[in-house]
């Protein structure tokens, strides 16, 4: 080989280990979980495609796939990281306040993301890959989230370190015992009260 030619292929790999050597541009990350975010909540996530991605991001969709190997991988970190799914956690210095505000903030949220998380959450039970990445994501967000919560209240002595099965039991009637129907109202408005001899 010459010494034109093995200057060239020097010249040539230097720039190649400079390209993949160089730092990623965080506004063009930001552009595409934002796209993401946006278009989830527009148009769902079947229809959802990684050139829409790159063109509403307006990148080339070699930026996306150099970031992202697939659209699993880019929503969960869209939703996980642009959308900020969970609010701040409150330290009231009360459990039940705390639980309170956050679940307040939680469901008064009406942003994009929001809607984003609707489009994914009605796809995870027919797409294993993006339960999984929803479970490391979100969920694996909102858990922590709640858990700094609990590890308060144990701090502040508000519920012991090692939980009985009383605490269980008290959690879960809290929690997941069904709420009573409103009672049926009369035409003047009160209610009206079922006696035990009825049918």
């Amino acid at each position: 080989m010459d010494e034109s030619s093995e200057s060239s292929r020097s010249l040539t790999e230097e720039r190649e280990r400079s390209r993949r050597g160089r730092a990623r541009d965080p506004q063009v990350d930001e552009a595409i979980l934002a796209a993401a975010v946006d278009l989830l909540a527009e148009i769902g996530y079947a229809r959802l495609t990684m050139d829409q991605i790159a063109a509403r991001a307006r990148v080339g969709k070699a930026s996306v796939y150099l970031r992202w190997p697939n659209k699993v991988a880019l929503v969960a970190e869209a939703i996980h990281h642009r959308s900020a799914v969970a609010p701040d956690v409150p330290d009231t210095g009360s459990l039940r306040e705390d639980m309170h505000t956050f679940l307040r903030a939680l469901l008064r949220s009406k942003s994009s993301a929001q809607r984003a998380i609707a489009a994914v959450t009605g796809e995870i039970a027919s797409n294993p890959e993006l339960a999984k990445a929803w479970r490391q994501g979100v969920a694996g967000t909102l858990l922590a989230c709640t858990r700094e919560i609990v590890d308060r209240a144990i701090a502040r002595g508000e519920l012991p370190a090692a939980p009985d099965d009383a605490l269980v039991d008290r959690i879960v009637a809290q929690f997941f015992t069904p709420a009573r129907p409103a009672p049926e109202r009369m035409p003047h408005g009160e209610a009206r009260e079922e006696s035990a001899r009825d049918p």
